[in-house]
């Protein structure tokens, strides 16, 4: 469907109700995977949070295995350049965010950005972060995940554009919700949530945005019985 508004009849009838588009800059967006869970449609845009040794780069690991169809480039930002924790995954390393034109947007792309100072970023490096966490994920083909190990280190714009967030217990309850709060979740219902349902300092809150129907799950396949 082809509409050009200037070249239209003045006689022109429209139906009462919004007329779906098709967005060619947006051809290349999945479907959700109902039969799998750790499935996350591309693009997408995803914070890991938690404390050092919790399981964020496992949690990742496990994503990259279930991804079908796999992704076709994976860039790794890493803040140990000899780190080995990816060694299983083909990669190439970078040193920062690269501008968009130098990526191909043809393919299925994942940028993952592992535990950086996101406060020291300089000021452009942060604005291409808000960048690919909003405009440049959803119309050039570009997952982004991130991890951070506290909420409040992560700009807002990123905390607020993620469409999926992984959690993992903390002391500090507010930094938790600084994440949750997007998705309708307060502090206190944040920490009714973990002392009932994650018994172990390596369990996960998968905070769903594509999913509303299996929105608050444990460690990625376990549907929690929660209503907001």
């Amino acid at each position: 469907m082809q509409i050009v508004i200037n070249k239209m009849p003045k006689s022109t009838k429209f139906p009462n109700y919004i007329i779906p588009v098709a967005n060619p800059e947006k051809a290349f967006h999945e479907e959700v995977d109902d039969k799998d869970f750790a499935n996350c449609a591309h693009p997408s845009r995803i914070i890991f949070c938690g404390n050092p040794n919790s399981g964020k780069t496992l949690v990742i690991l496990n994503l990259l295995t279930h991804k079908k169809p796999p992704f076709e480039k994976i860039y790794l930002i890493h803040n140990n350049p000899y780190t080995t924790e990816y060694q299983d995954v083909d990669y190439e390393l970078l040193e920062e965010l690269p501008e968009i034109e130098d990526i191909d947007c043809s393919k299925k792309n994942l940028i993952i950005i592992e535990d950086v100072d996101y406060k020291t970023m300089s000021k452009e490096q942060r604005s291409l972060l808000d960048r690919y966490y909003g405009c440049f994920s959803t119309h050039n083909s570009v997952s982004i995940w991130l991890t951070a190990q506290d909420a409040v280190s992560i700009p807002c714009s990123v905390r607020r554009m993620a469409n999926i967030v992984f959690v993992w217990k903390s002391n500090d309850v507010n930094h938790m919700s600084l994440l949750s709060t997007r998705f309708g979740l307060n502090s206190k219902e944040l920490k009714f949530i973990f002392d009932h349902y994650m018994t172990d300092l390596h369990d996960s809150l998968m905070i769903d945005g594509s999913r509303p129907y299996a929105r608050f799950r444990k460690n990625i396949f376990e549907v929690l019985p929660i209503k907001y």
